[in-house]
């Protein structure tokens, strides 16, 4: 099984469904055995869902996509 860090170090890319078919697997049964990394990714789908579905105010996507691109290299860079 993998480790917590080689769960990090995907993290960014298995929330964008940007793992490969072998990588998933790994990283789901880390997920299903990993009462840790099952909260942060719980947590990380429950925020993205509460901003992308609120509907309480809109940005537009040249505001949106910046904001969601940082916030995805920063998850990338903190998994190193």
């Amino acid at each position: 099984m993998i480790t917590c860090d080689e769960f990090f170090a995907e993290f960014a890319d298995y929330l964008e469904d940007q793992v490969s078919p072998e990588v998933r697997r790994e990283l789901d049964l880390h997920l299903s055995q990993c009462r840790a990394c099952h909260v942060l990714y719980d947590s990380s789908c429950k925020t993205v869902k509460i901003v992308t579905e609120s509907g309480s105010f809109e940005l537009p996507q040249s505001v949106s996509d910046p904001i969601i691109d940082r916030v995805m290299a920063k998850l990338r860079i903190d998994r190193s």
